[in-house]
């Protein structure tokens, strides 16, 4: 299986060289047709309570994440395929959308975060590296906030370190490769101006 020529992980190339190479160019050209073969959804959400928000969602997820992946899946019991959105490709991300309609949350502060909700997400998220539950208090509302258990929290926050780590020794290579060549550039100057200068001294019209 190929990999980014510059680490085992996708995109490694975009850290330490600011661009894509040929491995990581060729991977997203099979995400893109992955992609298009994807069921287009309607422009226009269905009646289906939460389905507004399922599409909003969709379409944030869209704009945030273009090098995976996204889909939204069939809604509960109408596929094999589980949870309301999956993010596939570099990562693999399952989640479940829960909203009320506007006209049955109108006036209402509180949601109700059922606990068999997170067991059946749970559960269904096995093959999954992150999966939490997306809420908001009614589906016309641009707040939206996740459920999610500690354990996944705490691997995210694992996994930024170590990639933060990654990033600025990274930066720090290129630096050091940097100087390096603008040690070589002036050394290189100072040959060229010491052989000049040899050359002049050499063609003294006195002598």
């Amino acid at each position: 299986m190929a990999n980014c020529l510059f680490g085992d992980e996708w995109y490694t190339c975009l850290t330490i060289t600011g661009s894509k190479c040929t491995e990581c160019i060729k991977h997203d050209s099979e995400l893109s047709k992955k992609k298009l073969k994807q069921t287009k959804f309607k422009a226009r959400p269905d009646k289906r309570m939460g389905s507004k928000f399922e599409l909003k969602n969709h379409n944030a997820n869209e704009a945030l994440v273009n090098d995976v992946v996204n889909r939204m899946t069939p809604n509960s019991g109408a596929g094999k395929i589980k949870g309301d959105q999956e993010i596939k490709g570099i990562i693999s991300v399952s989640e479940e959308l829960k909203t009320q309609v506007a006209e049955k949350a109108r006036g209402k502060k509180t949601f109700t975060i059922h606990k068999e909700w997170l067991d059946k997400l749970k559960r269904e998220s096995q093959d999954r590296e992150f999966y939490y539950l997306k809420f908001c208090f009614h589906e016309s509302e641009d707040d939206v906030f996740v459920v999610v258990d500690q354990e996944i929290i705490m691997s995210m926050i694992k996994t930024m370190i170590e990639d933060r780590r990654k990033a600025n020794n990274a930066d720090h290579l290129i630096r050091l490769a940097n100087l390096e060549r603008d040690k070589a550039i002036a050394e290189n100057n100072l040959l060229r101006a010491e052989k000049a200068l040899l050359e002049e001294k050499l063609n003294d019209p006195s002598k």
